[in-house]
């Protein structure tokens, strides 16, 4: 009993230490959401006061609605979550089919043609701007949300997903796809019916890096 107090005394105020030095380095991060929130719930006033308080003396909710009122808050917000949708599911399916054609279809050319979709990554966004709004204005979509939507789809951040997708599609084994052609599946049958389900976890980062990215 004593060898095992001995044991355990020694581990029990490390962790104890330990959690008390992680709690007084989260003050730091911890802090500004704190501040911001009881701000919120504060009049102006009392924001400015000094010396500054932490808890607010009247909490109220008005500013919050008075944000309906200053802007059209909801509208913005259902905008940027439609657009956020649409471009992630559009990421999804461009990136998912281009990336297995890349890894599982030998056509000549191919890699010299993944080459020259990788190297528009090196494009820096500035140098599109001036031609995407020339290009837009042509087409009659600008003050409209299909460049917010089509540039994400087709741009680079659907080049970073189509690499994404064809590393995983290439550890795709042969033998599996195989044994889908002897079941009469076709390319696009070995697309939907066996490569996506394998690899649902690199459709899941994906559309994580894409919803964040069109936000």
């Amino acid at each position: 009993m004593r060898t095992e107090r001995l044991r355990t005394g020694p581990s029990r105020r490390a962790k104890l230490v330990l959690y008390a030095l992680l709690c007084v380095l989260a003050v730091p991060f911890v802090f500004p959401t704190w501040w911001m929130v009881t701000s919120s719930l504060k009049s102006a006033n009392e924001i400015f006061a000094f010396p500054p308080t932490l808890l607010p003396a009247d909490p109220s909710l008005s500013a919050y609605a008075r944000v309906f009122e200053f802007a059209p808050f909801a509208a913005q917000y259902w905008n940027s979550m439609y657009i956020a949708a649409v471009v992630t599911v559009g990421t999804l399916a461009v990136s998912s089919l281009a990336g297995y054609a890349f890894a599982r279809i030998r056509f000549p050319g191919h890699n010299l043609l993944f080459l020259v979709v990788l190297v528009g990554l090196l494009i820096p966004s500035e140098v599109t701007i001036v031609p995407l709004i020339q290009l837009f204005n042509g087409l009659g979509m600008v003050d409209t949300h299909w460049p917010l939507i089509l540039v994400p789809i087709f741009g680079a951040p659907s080049v970073l997903a189509t690499l994404i997708m064809r590393q995983f599609f290439i550890a795709l084994p042969g033998e599996i796809e195989e044994a889908g052609r002897m079941d009469g599946l076709g390319r696009l049958g070995l697309y939907w019916r066996i490569a996506l389900p394998l690899w649902r976890p690199a459709l899941g980062a994906v559309a994580i890096f894409s919803f964040l990215h069109s936000w």
